[in-house]
């Protein structure tokens, strides 16, 4: 079997043919890599197929038939090999999540196509196509990647995702290069991987309330509630490897936390009737045995409505991220989404500084 590009396609079912490979790619400095997973019904995605590509070949690792990782999370923890994938995140929580490893170095071409100019959020396609002027079938995205045998147009689509990164890798490293832009994508492919491992963090769940709609309208102890209800949420989810709505939707968890007394629960009207006659009593139980500390919430997280004359700040925030980002030819998105400015002028109105924290305290500022 061959790729669109000629690569031949290795399909690789054995953990000794797995093992050998990752004992000759561990010569090399850089890789290519892609994943193919379900998430349908689970919380954790379940890893489908492992795709990685050299300078001349393409692999097809079955995760079903690995059993052993311990050689590829050495590749992927060796700073000296780099791994180019497109559009990292979903990736890189697929393999911080299915091997408890994420590449040490990364080249995210999606992001590098972003900072010289060529577009925020361009697909694996259409970055083919701009820059190698190939196209690429689209047509297998939503395949059982779990069901055996893989179809030959499933093994074909999986290879053509991973086969041209090389090629891609090179002609974007150059524009990099080109407009002294390297090490400022290096720091955000450095970011993606902070928010990779965050994802299984416990501390970072605790803000996870600042997320639900209308948070900011409740009193501190309202709110010290929904974030004992959201982080059990969270917690749950992963216990029972469900998606997080199909424990409990936001709007249930914020009824419950308007209720000053847990005696009134069970008249609330449930989006989900089944949530609370499932979950019912251990909420109560949870909730019973909260010690109310207003320290413990952060409302600067939340995401207030923003004042008339702040609305007139973001606006003119937004039009000096523009004129930047077309000066230098990159995307404006990029640069300062939306609400990285929010962040940004509710900090000023509340400090009269600018607080330069998170995702804008490096080469954004």
């Amino acid at each position: 079997m061959l790729a669109d590009n000629a690569y031949p396609v290795y399909i690789i079912e054995s953990q000794n043919e797995f093992d050998a490979l990752c004992a000759e790619w561990s010569e090399l400095s850089h890789l290519s890599f892609d994943t193919e997973f379900i998430r349908t019904n689970t919380f954790y995605p379940k890893l489908g197929l492992l795709q990685i590509a050299d300078s001349s070949a393409c692999y097809l690792i079955d995760p079903l038939c690995i059993s052993n990782w311990s050689g590829f999370t050495s590749l992927l923890n060796t700073a000296a090999l780099q791994f180019t994938v497109h559009s990292c995140s979903e990736d890189l929580n697929l393999l911080s999540t299915t091997i408890n490893s994420v590449p040490a170095n990364l080249f995210d071409t999606q992001i590098a196509a972003a900072f010289t100019g060529l577009g925020f959020s361009l697909s694996y396609q259409g970055l083919v196509k701009l820059l190698l002027d190939t196209d690429i079938a689209k047509d297998e995205t939503r395949s059982d990647w779990l069901k055996r045998p893989l179809t030959d147009r499933q093994l074909t689509y999986a290879a053509n995702d991973v086969c041209y990164l090389e090629m891609l890798r090179g002609k974007l490293l150059e524009r990099l290069e080109s407009m002294n832009r390297t090490a400022w994508f290096n720091e955000e492919c450095a970011f993606q991987l902070t928010l990779a491992d965050d994802f299984e963090n416990r501390d970072s769940w605790m803000n996870a309330y600042a997320g639900v709609s209308n948070a900011w309208k409740l009193a501190d102890n309202n709110l010290v509630k929904l974030q004992e209800l959201c982080l059990w949420r969270e917690e749950k989810a992963r216990e029972r490897n469900k998606p997080r709505n199909w424990i409990a939707k936001d709007s249930d968890l914020f009824s419950l936390a308007v209720e000053d007394a847990v005696s009134e629960f069970e008249y609330i009207t449930f989006s989900d009737r089944r949530f609370y006659s499932r979950y019912g009593d251990e909420i109560v139980d949870m909730l019973d045995s909260l010690v109310f500390d207003s320290a413990a919430v952060d409302r600067s997280n939340l995401n207030y409505p923003l004042t008339p004359a702040l609305r007139k700040k973001l606006k003119s925030c937004q039009k000096v991220v523009a004129e930047i980002a077309e000066k230098m030819s990159i995307a404006p998105e990029l640069l300062a989404r939306k609400r990285l400015l929010q962040d940004l002028v509710r900090g000023y109105e509340n400090s009269g500084e600018l607080l330069w924290e998170a995702e804008l305290s490096g080469w954004r500022r």
